[in-house]
Order: C-alpha cells, then sequence, then structure tokens
C-alpha cells in the first residue's frame, strides 16, 4: 500500500505536562483510521500538529507522503454549529468552495456538472436548491463534507463533528465516510468520542490512553477482541 502519512516517535509536551509520549503510527492510502480516548488523552492537540497549527513543546517526526498542503482538508470540531459566511444554496455553497479553488475565476457547465455529481454521491441532490441555514444537522453535516470533497483532497481529517447528531444520522455519516475510503480510495482521518460506535466502519484505529500514556494503533475490530 501507499503511505499518506507517518508519524513517528512522536512526543507532546503542554504547559510541562506530557500529553503524548513516544508515538507512531502509519497511516495508508483508503485508510479509515478512527483516532479515540478520554478527553485530555490529546486527540485533538495530536491532529492540530500533524495540520502544523501547533508548532510547540513537541519533538519526533511527521511527515506526508507524495501529498502536498493543498492536498489535505480539515472539517473542524463543532463545524456544524459555525454558521455559513454564504446563505445560499446548498449547490451554490458547494459551487462556492470549488471556485475558491479555481486559478481562473470563471465557473463552466463542467464544474456544475463536478458538483451536481457530488451532491448526488452524498445524498444531497434533491435538496440542492434549498437554503444552507434550513438544513436539519444531518443535512448540513453532509453538506459541509461536500464543500470540502468538491476541492479532491488526498487526506481528509475529521474532528468530531457528530456528537451532536441522532444515532441514524451517525452511522449514516460513518458508512458514507467508509464508502468514499473503499470506492474513491480517500484517506480519512477521524477524531471520536465513541469509539464502538465508528470501529464498525473504520478499519484502522489509534487509542489515546491518557492514564498511562500508552496507546493502541491497529485493527479497529482486533482492539475489542484483546479486551
Amino acid at each position: 500500500m501507499e503511505n499518506i502519512l507517518t508519524v513517528e516517535n512522536f512526543c507532546l509536551l503542554y504547559r510541562n505536562r506530557s500529553v503524548l509520549e513516544n508515538l507512531s503510527f502509519v497511516v495508508e492510502k483508503g485508510d479509515y483510521l478512527a483516532i479515540g480516548g478520554v478527553p485530555g488523552s490529546g486527540k485533538s492537540t495530536l491532529i492540530k500538529s500533524i495540520l502544523g497549527l501547533i508548532n510547540s513543546g513537541i519533538s519526533g517526526n511527521i511527515q506526508y507522503h507524495n501529498i502536498g498542503k493543498d492536498e489535505v482538508s480539515y472539517i473542524a470540531q463543532n463545524s456544524v454549529q459555525q454558521k455559513e459566511n454564504f446563505l445560499g444554496t446548498v449547490r451554490e455553497v458547494v459551487a462556492v468552495a470549488l471556485l475558491s479553488k479555481k486559478r481562473v475565476r470563471l465557473f463552466k457547465d463542467e464544474d456544475w456538472d463536478r458538483v451536481d455529481s457530488l451532491l448526488k454521491k452524498l445524498d444531497l441532490y434533491d435538496i440542492r436548491d434549498q437554503k444552507i441555514n434550513k438544513l436539519n444537522k444531518g443535512q448540513l453535516l453532509k453538506a459541509n463534507l461536500a464543500k470540502h470533497l468538491i476541492t479532491e483532497p488526498k487526506l481528509l481529517i475529521i474532528d468530531s463533528p457528530s456528537s451532536t447528531l441522532d444515532m441514524k444520522s451517525k452511522l449514516a455519516f460513518y458508512q458514507m465516510i467508509r464508502t468514499l475510503c473503499s470506492e474513491d480510495q480517500l484517506t480519512v482521518i477521524f477524531i471520536t468520542h465513541n469509539i464502538k460506535e465508528i470501529c464498525q466502519y473504520a478499519n484502522r484505529l489509534l487509542f489515546l490512553n491518557k492514564k498511562d500514556r500508552s496507546y493502541y494503533f491497529g485493527d479497529s475490530q482486533e482492539f475489542f477482541k484483546e479486551r
């Protein structure tokens, strides 16, 4: 398999307190990696370090492979609760996200076709003309996902966006991500507060143990067999 990201002997100090110690793992193309652990175990801090948003108090090696910074997309925590800057329709909001990545600010028919194709894949096409601020939380999460996918990232990092969703919507979203990984070879890192739910869908798990700073990295199903 093709490596996308390697993290080797990663350590993190926050306010002179050790948060992560000698953490090593590899993310391969098409992986659906869930990152779990209790609050304070370092999940979000690890992701921010990988994204280059945190540069102090860290040591070790974080390296991307065959991927540029513009091919990494990040859905931040609580992004569903954030208000849209542009209150257009679902179709328009996704189109604006694509336009931001185009060198020539001119939208062509093939661009609209690309937007519509993605909306169909994410089951959003039937509500494409609804205003973004009129969607329910499940629809809004998928629309937010579409805004990131339209730019065709190689690595998508998702930080706990599903905590306020009902169970049906959460499981449907987990399944949607699994389909994108298996069919489109999208690589996803997904921070979660409930590993039992997501590990039905994710193939890999990184579990951070806050108590002794140990961690598990490997097959998501094997983690539960060992406990």
